[in-house]
């Protein structure tokens, strides 16, 4: 077969590397977290990542201070504020991970995924994981499961599926998204980046939205990434939801579902990659609303992300 899948633990984890051998490409995914790890293309050197994943050789360690490379944001993203919100009436605290006074990217980022299924063959190859979440952070009392179902494909396309599934007797907020940083080359100064949007948001001191959205034209063409700042959202166009990233060799294109209808932009400040972001909704959007879902007693939601490298 074109496609192969191996196994290995680490610690109470394990990563799952799916292999096309026909080209050398290969991709890892973190049962912990569920999340994209690791995305090697074959080059005269050796290989070269396109992914600034975390090294979890000696386990999960840091990977909260190292930027939560990859990792999934649910049932909220980027920040809450103050770690609070109102939900039919009723307050409720997150107990999980704080930076200063906000609560930051959800409290599955860390959720030990079960493997369910593996299948490879002459064309792809999947895994799929799942998570049973039971009312373990008393801000979000509530059960539901988290199936994943990520796909390795010829022609170096990486999709990823995302089912909720509302196990609970009452109605509760929820958004999702992914928190994945791309390379193309040692830093991403020499990349342009392209996407249509809708507007940008616009955000106080504390990276938390107004709720006001303004016109934004800025990457509606290629724009070098060189000496550009970014810690951004913005509402996509969901009739033209692809975001392009591109150097001289080249070109990756992401592109979502319309459920994922914000893009967070980061640029961490050693510029060695960028965090392109597909979120259901802005963040804090427990407070705002700001393309918020609520999930209904048993309703069945399943998002969707397309990343795709091509050679130039």
């Amino acid at each position: 077969m074109s496609f192969s899948i191996t196994i290995q633990l680490i610690e109470d984890f394990k990563l799952v590397q799916i292999k096309n051998h026909l080209t050398q490409e290969q991709i890892e995914i973190s049962t912990k977290g569920g999340l994209l790890n690791s995305w090697k293309l074959s080059a005269e050197t050796g290989f070269f990542d396109i992914i600034d994943g975390n090294n979890f050789q000696e386990g999960w360690k840091d990977f909260e201070s190292n930027g939560f490379k990859g990792g999934k944001m649910n049932p909220f993203s980027c920040r809450l504020k103050n770690g609070s919100y109102t939900h039919e009436g009723k307050q409720y605290a997150i107990d999980k991970f704080y930076l200063g006074d906000h609560a930051l990217h959800g409290i599955l980022y860390d959720a030990n995924f079960e493997i369910i299924h593996t299948e490879a063959n002459e064309n792809d190859a999947s895994v799929a994981l799942h998570y049973e979440y039971q009312k373990i952070d008393k801000g979000f009392p509530f059960n539901y499961t988290v199936s994943l179902k990520w796909i390795f494909e010829i022609n170096n396309k990486v999709r990823i599926e995302t089912t909720i599934i509302n196990k609970d007797e009452h109605n509760f907020p929820m958004m999702d998204g992914w928190h994945p940083y791309f390379k193309l080359d040692e830093n991403i100064n020499d990349c342009t980046l392209q996407f249509i949007d809708k507007g940008i948001l616009v955000y106080n001191t504390d990276l938390l939205p107004t709720g006001e959205v303004i016109p934004c034209h800025d990457f509606e063409i290629p724009k070098s990434l060189e000496e550009i700042e970014l810690d951004n959202g913005y509402l996509l166009d969901s009739n033209q939801s692809s975001a392009t990233l591109e150097n001289e060799k080249l070109k990756l294109v992401v592109t979502p579902d319309s459920n994922y209808t914000y893009l967070q932009l980061y640029i961490p400040s050693n510029r060695k990659s960028i965090a392109i972001e597909n979120l259901s909704a802005a963040p804090d959007c427990f407070n705002n609303k700001m393309g918020l879902h609520v999930m209904q007693p048993q309703e069945v939601w399943t998002l969707k992300t397309q990343y795709q490298l091509f050679y130039k």
